[in-house]
Order: C-alpha cells, then sequence, then structure tokens
C-alpha cells in the first residue's frame, strides 16, 4: 500500500512538473511574441517619424547628424539658424537649434517659437506645455496666448480655444494675430 500511494505521489508529482514545465514553456513563447510585435511597433512608429519628418529620413539623417555635431555655440545664431529652419518647415531641426538655444539663456519668444516647432512636429500636448512655461512667467504674452489657442483649436477643443483667442483680443487687440484671432472666433462661433 505504501508502494502504490507512492508511485501515485510520484506520477502526481511528475504531471505537476510537467504542467509546470508547459506553463513555463507557453510564459516564454507569450513573452517572446509580445517582445516581437513591441520592437515591429517600434520600428512602424520610428518609420512614421520619419515618414512625418522627411528632413531625418534615409541618407539625410547622417547628414542631420554631422551637422547637429557643428552647430554653433552662441544663443544669438542658433536662434537665427532656428528661425530658417521654422520658415523651411524644417519643425525638428528648428526645434533642437531653439532647444539649444534655451539652455545658453531663457527667452520667452525663443520658447514660444520652440512649443510652434512642437506643434509642427505633431506634438500638440508638449507645444502646449512650452506656451504655457512662458505664460506662467508672462501671462502677458500675446503670441504664447494665441498659440495655445490654435493647438486647441487643431485638437477639436473649441472651448478652451475661444478662450485664448479672446484672452489674445483682450492682451493685443490690433497685434500681428487680431485678424486670425477674431476670424478663428467666428468659426469657433464665439
Amino acid at each position: 500500500m505504501t508502494n502504490t500511494a507512492r508511485s501515485t505521489h510520484k506520477a502526481g508529482s511528475t504531471a505537476m512538473k510537467d504542467s509546470l514545465t508547459i506553463g513555463g514553456v507557453l510564459l516564454v513563447i507569450v513573452i517572446a511574441y509580445f517582445a516581437y510585435q513591441m520592437s515591429q511597433a517600434t520600428d512602424q512608429h520610428v518609420h512614421n517619424q520619419e515618414a512625418f519628418h522627411p528632413e531625418l529620413s534615409g541618407g539625410n539623417m547622417d547628414q542631420a547628424m554631422a551637422s547637429m555635431a557643428n552647430l554653433p555655440e552662441d544663443h544669438e545664431t542658433l536662434v537665427m539658424m532656428g528661425n530658417q529652419h521654422m520658415d523651411q518647415q524644417k519643425f525638428a531641426m528648428a526645434a533642437e537649434l531653439y532647444k539649444r538655444a534655451l539652455a545658453k539663456k531663457e527667452v520667452n519668444d525663443v520658447r514660444v517659437d520652440f512649443g510652434a516647432c512642437l506643434n509642427g512636429m505633431n506634438l500638440p500636448l508638449r507645444a502646449i506645455q512650452e506656451f504655457q512655461t512662458v505664460l506662467a512667467v508672462d501671462p502677458t504674452h500675446g503670441i504664447a496666448t494665441f498659440n495655445v489657442g490654435i493647438v486647441y483649436s487643431s485638437q477639436q477643443q473649441p472651448d478652451s480655444a475661444r478662450v485664448y483667442f479672446q484672452r489674445y483680443l483682450e492682451l493685443d487687440p490690433h497685434g500681428p494675430a487680431a485678424a486670425t484671432a477674431r476670424a478663428q472666433l467666428q468659426r469657433l462661433g464665439g
């Protein structure tokens, strides 16, 4: 009887080991599958970013990296180059130039341009953060206020957009973006 009980125990123990081994193998396979899926998603995300920012794709990436190493060190030149790249809608390069300029010297107008580049790179929440950073220091900065309205409008948040366009017009009723702010308010029903 002892032998029977013992062999049943051994058989149960072996079955338990087999179940745990199979479960472990399945777990490893599932983890490997999800790791593979994540790497594919990351590769696709990078590809999508490069498609959205053609200045960073293909052979231009090497050129972009080489030019990054040779960027000037002074604030004014970095800002000037950032402005040139922004005018050419090369938002990623302009953002990098503005970021480097801001590391040397904090200037609200440069931070607003940095935020505009982030918005141009389809990073609206980051853009709003930069504009809000400026508004925390200077609540009367008209263009930062206007740009928050632009981002909210593009994100289908009309109530928030209206608040910022109205605030801009209170701050600078004849400013460079006043006509656009009025047109946006009209379009948004405000």
